[in-house]
């Protein structure tokens, strides 16, 4: 199983892979995780490729292949949106669920008035994966109102995927 976890960085993108894979781990499924960051530690692009297996002998590499992802879990739109990102997506294969929440980018500091078209790259992700395989959530928002802080947003991410069944492992060892 091949899921990809997409955001940017200093959100807790490599937390949540670190999450599944252990939580694969306990379940004692092979599991790996491959996260590259950005060039900047906060705020530049990070993608997390996480593979699951029944069994650790069943893994062989720990990036995903292009067009090969099963599913998403899209922290950031824009990178979620991104040319690196979507490259792994298969017309009609992957499901995803995707943080709708408009978030700058280490880009912002040059241009600051520069538009996220957020209804656009959500469309755009849409169309590869296919209408009824997206499902998204304002998670920022969401995490402001009940925690009290927007730093949590990508960890209820996370149980909103494993709530669209995007994460392949039990209740009780996530």
């Amino acid at each position: 199983y091949d899921l990809l976890v997409t955001g940017v960085g200093g959100t807790g993108v490599i937390t949540v892979g670190a999450l599944i894979t252990m939580a694969a781990h306990l379940e004692g499924k092979g599991a790996s995780v491959l996260d590259f960051t950005g060039f900047a530690q906060k705020f530049g692009p990070v993608l997390s490729y996480i593979r699951i297996a029944d069994s650790p002998d069943k893994l062989n590499q720990v990036r995903i292949d292009t067009q090969r992802a099963d599913a998403l879990i899209g922290c950031d739109l824009v990178v979620s949106s991104s040319p690196q990102a979507s490259g792994t997506y298969r017309a009609g294969h992957p499901r995803a669920g995707v943080n709708t929440a408009e978030m700058s980018t280490a880009d912002f500091v040059r241009h600051r008035d520069a538009s996220l078209h957020a209804t656009a790259r959500i469309n755009a992700i849409r169309e590869i994966v296919g209408k009824d395989r997206l499902a998204t959530l304002g998670a920022n928002r969401l995490a402001e109102e009940l925690l009290g802080n927007t730093i949590y947003a990508n960890v209820l991410l996370l149980g909103f995927a494993w709530q669209q069944g995007l994460v392949p492992v039990s209740l009780d060892a996530m």
